[in-house]
């Protein structure tokens, strides 16, 4: 066959080929099949694509952010509706260490506020919440809901808010100014705040429970090593709680202020925090 038969022919498929779009688009409501068409093909290309890789790589890179370890189990991520880890471990200190299991999410996937903005909003509970360093520990059941801008290029949250509700809290191994704690345990812990330039500021934080109740209130300037968040806060403690009444001979007239409360001041960061007792001097003074 000639060059020119060849040439011939592939002008005749080109032409047929531009002759059968013309005539399929000319077709009754043939633009809105197209559409749909390409909208099913990103809408299935979305739902396969393998968003647990992509989740499990975004975890193992919080290492490079001063974490010891990352250990991720099972990912089972859903663009619509709830996507669920079955085990989260993240080694936060030499001795500490964040332990997650049968955690739910439903993170709302946006593309411009994820990718662009650094902007990620929805909810997320964990069945088994617990923190350990050394001896102390803290456990509970979290369920929370969140809005968060982070800073392109620290990655520490700026703007947003943070809300959440614990249950089953159990607070063990605490030490305050050389004395140790006992157990403490709360029924519910709830928290509304919002973020700010970086800084989470507290619009309530009410917990209550067999062994104590009280609240906090202050600031929590946010880092991008957590552990170095600067603290804040003032706890203020119902002087009434099981806890408090236990040790009020050691406590003296601070387990029996004026307005019911025990007062605590914490500043320092999260990893060397320093509590004071503003009324302790007075409480001496009487």
């Amino acid at each position: 066959m000639e060059f020119r038969q060849i040439r011939e022919k592939i002008s005749a498929a080109f032409a047929s080929a531009g002759r059968f779009l013309r005539e399929t688009i000319a077709l009754p409501h043939a633009k809105l099949y197209i559409a749909a068409a390409l909208v099913l093909t990103a809408v299935f290309t979305l739902l396969g694509f393998p968003f647990d890789v992509l989740i499990r790589a975004e975890l193992q890179k919080m290492e490079q952010r001063g974490l010891r370890s990352v250990e991720v189990g099972e990912i089972d991520f859903n663009l619509i509706g709830d996507s669920y880890i079955d085990s989260l471990v993240l080694g936060t200190g030499s001795e500490s260490e964040v332990a997650l299991k049968d955690l739910n999410f439903n993170i709302a996937i946006n593309p411009v506020t994820t990718l662009l903005n650094k902007t990620l909003k929805g909810t997320i509970d964990v069945r088994d919440f617990r923190y350990t360093d050394g001896d102390s520990s803290f456990s509970c059941i979290l369920a929370s809901r969140f809005r968060l801008a982070a800073d392109p290029g620290s990655g520490v949250p700026r703007e947003g808010f943070l809300n959440f509700e614990l249950q089953n809290v159990a607070l063990k191994g605490v030490t305050i100014k050389g004395f140790a704690i006992p157990a403490v345990r709360f029924s519910s812990i709830v928290m509304t705040s919002e973020l700010q330039k970086g800084e989470i500021r507290i619009m309530k934080f009410d917990g209550s429970g067999p062994d104590l109740r009280g609240n906090i209130r202050g600031s929590i300037t946010l880092a991008p090593y957590v552990r170095s968040s600067a603290l804040n806060l003032v706890i203020d403690i119902d002087s009434q709680s099981k806890l408090v009444q236990d040790y009020r001979i050691l406590l003296g007239n601070l387990a029996n202020s004026d307005d019911g409360r025990l007062r605590l001041t914490v500043t320092g960061t999260i990893a060397a925090p320093s509590v004071a007792l503003p009324g302790a001097e007075r409480g001496h003074e009487r």
